[in-house]
């Protein structure tokens, strides 16, 4: 139960920040979307997603990497925070070298390449600052964490609305995001060295060797991920239209915004199954199976809510103009679902020192994404990307359990899965008569959970678990 309480009180503390800054993103790309029409905003989507991917070579599995070995010895934290500084320095120049050589090989037009290179300065800037985040989730402070991640969001909205009433236009809408980020990283370096860390210089050539040599692992992890999440939308860009990536971009951002979920959950328990791995495996077998559970009954209930309002959705948030999303995003929405298992998975098999195992299933999942965005993406535009997509994440999830059994953290994943499943087939059937989609919102949410609650899905142990989380609440 110490486990329990640890991980919900870390998974509270990013849970109400996770939502609002999450809301507030999704609010600023609708907001986007609908101001800039298919075409512009179908360019700025392509900026966000190569600036993504092509930073990853600056962040180099660091923030992650310093997560787990922090968590594990916490005397060393200036020591390894220092070194994970300099070497970054040297990995940003790469990064953006690479960068211009891309940019300009592929011939992009200059309108994209320059708001590819704004959206570049601010995901290196957000590296730097998910470096010193990885302090706050080392040391299990997540409340700092979203503090940070609800200041960015504010000042972000802040700045694009200034900016909507003097002249909005696309470079506008794209230099408000380096410029929230530099403030972001200022008052997070200041709360870093104040409250965590004293500042220092301890530079060791020979460590950070070591650490880069380390953290290696968890950047082609980190990289084989990126390229099945963004290398989608480059893709559009090239072999069929900034309108296409536009729509496509548009039913990514909502699933982007949700994707959150789990990976705030991942990250709360990250440190704690870091540290079981080497304490007791056998409640780290425990955390794992709960975690699965949990994500598989709050994953399908999203998905399959989605899927059954699919157009009511993307109507709603976008508009006409948008009508063709909602066939991406009833298609993407069961991506959605495995990413909830996924990145539960993803989390453990690092945890357990088996970065090698993820790797290899990622980068599998990464090289069939980009076979099957070549076949299918020219012939059938936006759809083709979205099945290339689901495809993979199926293979993903394949992958993934091989390894977690053969480690031997394996499930039932059947047993843990019909009960939801039965619930969710139920719910969809239902929100089909429903025409209004505030009132299918609730009565599918009713409807999941009473089907639940009527197969028994939730046992004993799990409302044991449940008491104890709100008696910590």
């Amino acid at each position: 139960m110490n486990t329990v309480r640890r991980i919900t009180a870390n998974f509270l503390s990013l849970a109400v920040s996770e939502i609002i800054s999450k809301l507030l993103q999704l609010l600023v790309f609708i907001y986007l979307a609908r101001a800039l029409g298919k075409e512009s905003f179908g360019v700025f989507s392509f900026a966000v997603a190569f600036s993504l991917l092509i930073v990853i070579i600056a962040d180099f599995g660091l923030s992650t990497f310093l997560i787990r070995e922090i968590s594990r010895n916490k005397k060393a934290a200036s020591k390894y925070l220092s070194n994970a500084l300099i070497s970054k320095i040297f990995l940003t120049l790469i990064t953006i070298a690479a960068a211009y050589l891309f940019l300009n090989v592929m011939g992009y037009s200059d309108e994209m390449k320059l708001v590819a290179y704004i959206m570049l300065s601010f995901t290196i800037l957000q590296s730097f600052t998910d470096l010193y985040y990885s302090i706050f989730r080392a040391f299990e402070r997540m409340h700092y964490d979203a503090f940070i991640k609800i200041l960015r969001m504010l000042i972000l909205v802040g700045i694009i609305f200034y900016a909507i009433r003097n002249n909005f236009n696309i470079i506008t809408a794209s230099l408000a995001f380096p410029i929230t980020e530099l403030i972001v990283l200022i008052i997070t370096i200041m709360l870093v060295y104040t409250r965590f860390i004293k500042p220092g210089f301890e530079f060791d050539f020979k460590f950070s060797k070591d650490i880069l040599k380390k953290s290696s692992f968890f950047c082609l992890s980190i990289a084989f991920a990126g390229m099945f999440m963004y290398i989608d939308i480059i893709m559009l860009s090239k072999l069929r239209s900034s309108a296409e990536v536009g729509i496509y971009a548009a039913a990514s951002n909502i699933l982007l915004a949700l994707i959150f979920i789990p990976m705030m959950y991942a990250n709360a328990i990250y440190p704690v199954i870091s540290r079981l791995f080497v304490s007791s495996k056998k409640s780290l077998k425990f955390a794992y199976e709960k975690s699965l559970k949990y994500m598989i009954i709050i994953g399908l209930g999203v998905s399959a809510g989605i899927y059954a309002l699919s157009d009511k959705i993307t109507l709603l948030l976008y508009g006409k103009e948008y009508a063709a999303t909602s066939v991406v995003l009833a298609i993407l929405v069961w991506y959605l679902f495995l990413r909830f298992v996924n990145v539960v998975s993803g989390f453990t098999l690092s945890s357990i020192n088996r970065q090698g195992s993820r790797i290899f299933s990622q980068g599998m999942a990464a090289l069939t994404n980009v076979i099957l965005n070549f076949i299918l993406i020219p012939a059938y535009g936006f759809i083709g990307a979205a099945v290339a997509t689901l495809i993979t994440e199926i293979i993903f999830f394949s992958a993934y359990m091989s390894f977690i059994f053969k480690y031997g953290f394996g499930v039932r994943f059947a047993r843990l899965f019909i009960r939801p499943a039965i619930a969710a087939a139920i719910m969809v059937i239902s929100l089909s008569f429903l025409e209004n989609l505030a009132i299918a919102v609730i009565i599918g949410i009713i409807i999941y959970s009473i089907v639940l609650l009527a197969l028994r899905t939730i046992d004993q142990e799990d409302r044991r678990i449940l008491n104890k989380v709100i008696r910590n609440i």
